[in-house]
């Protein structure tokens, strides 16, 4: 006998007979108790957040499971989107290769490749956790089946008035040429500055002055409004500008 205890060949050993065995499949009952884990994206490994909500979710799945019922703990992995790609453009960018280098169809093949090596490296390491997962369910967030179900679902949301498709201002990264979430933005305050543009009047008998810290919209002003009371503008109500300005 071991003078000490080896974790790594035991709890191993265990965990593939259990997972074998199918110790971890819904087991039928009368009530259903599911939990869908929130996949953790290919992009690394896990970190002690994992390590911490796995724990909990474990804890429930087994008591209710213990309890008589119908349990299933579903897992999966998220495919991080930009975060993926981005590990990916940094170990080209170690070879001395861009994206641009490789093309559409090569750059998407070595994505793909390193889901499949830090996926499998995130889901040992969920099992080396014991977390009693049912791993013949296991689904990965750009799974063909996976990804129609969302989008019949999206169809479905938007026939039902649910949801609907509108414009909105968005962060878009100039490098990766691509839209990004307000999580991936590093936001900084800068000093602006504070614009005053002259509006001539179009009969030429004068002009309105508007402040902006936005000049850029210059081009695109069709209009000026002003607050009816003020008696700064009762003179210009209703009269025509030069928009842009000259």
């Amino acid at each position: 006998m071991e003078k000490t205890f080896q974790p790594a060949d035991i709890e191993t050993r265990w965990y593939q007979e259990w997972e074998e065995r199918g110790y971890f499949a819904p087991q039928g009952g009368e009530t259903a108790y599911s939990i869908m884990i929130p996949p953790p994206n290919v992009t690394g490994s896990l970190h002690m957040g994992h390590g911490f909500q796995e724990a909990i979710m474990d804890a429930l799945i087994r008591y209710h499971r213990m309890r008589g019922y119908n349990t299933l703990w579903q897992v999966g992995t998220d495919h991080a989107g930009i975060a993926t790609q981005m590990v990916v453009e940094r170990q080209l960018a170690r070879q001395n290769l861009t994206r641009h280098d490789l093309g559409r169809e090569d750059f998407v093949k070595k994505v793909w490749e390193w889901k499949e090596e830090s996926g499998n490296i995130i889901t040992q390491q969920i099992r080396r956790l014991g977390s009693s997962l049912d791993w013949t369910r296991e689904r990965f967030t750009m799974d063909a089946g996976f990804s129609a179900a969302v989008e019949r679902v999206f169809v479905e949301l938007y026939d039902q008035g649910l949801i609907y498709r509108g414009k909105r201002l968005v962060n878009w990264d100039p490098k990766l040429h691509t839209a990004v979430s307000d999580l991936e933005v590093l936001s900084e305050e800068e000093d602006g500055f504070l614009w005053h543009i002259r509006y001539p009047l179009a009969d030429g008998r004068g002009e309105m002055v508007v402040a902006t810290t936005r000049p850029e919209t210059l081009l695109g002003d069709s209009a000026v409004a002003v607050h009816p009371d003020d008696g700064r503008y009762q003179d210009l109500v209703g009269k025509k500008l030069l928009l842009p300005p000259n």
